[in-house]
């Protein structure tokens, strides 16, 4: 029980702490991302299109880092309630455990969601999501730029 009360007061810190950061990453990795694939695709120079490449990777795995992260943490979360479940707590004759337990599995049932500034869930999802507007934003460019 100490485990789990300990797990939700850290994600509680945690999205207070890092809310905003996380805000601010998710708004500007896609126009960075558009931009440096644009670039990279646009630029005439082995040296400049090294270079936009390097940005880009650097711009997509700092995201990575983010999104991956915040849903391994969600997985877990979940994981707990799915452990509770399956370790067969209803054969045990403690029976003051009862009520603890179904609690520690009704709330970790709920999930837990990483947001950026309340607004965006931070999750895998999220970042294959930038990814793709960035390349069908850099294809459109493209595309109006060779019109």
């Amino acid at each position: 029980m100490r485990t789990i009360s300990l797990l939700y007061r850290f994600i509680k810190k945690f999205r207070h702490a890092f809310s905003l950061i996380l805000l601010t990453q998710y708004l500007t990795a896609g126009p960075l991302v558009c931009a440096e694939l644009f670039a990279g695709f646009e630029s005439r120079s082995l040296h400049l299109r090294a270079r936009h490449t390097f940005v880009f990777v650097a711009i997509t795995l700092q995201l990575s880092f983010y999104c991956i992260s915040a849903n391994y943490v969600t997985d877990e979360a979940l994981a707990v309630s799915n452990a509770i479940y399956f370790s067969k707590w209803y054969s045990y004759h403690f029976s003051s455990l009862n009520v603890p337990i179904l609690l520690m599995m009704q709330n970790a049932q709920r999930g837990i969601t990483i947001k950026a500034g309340g607004l965006v869930a931070i999750n895998t999802e999220t970042f294959v999501n930038v990814l793709k507007v960035a390349w069908s934003a850099c294809s459109l460019a493209r595309g109006l730029r060779q019109s």
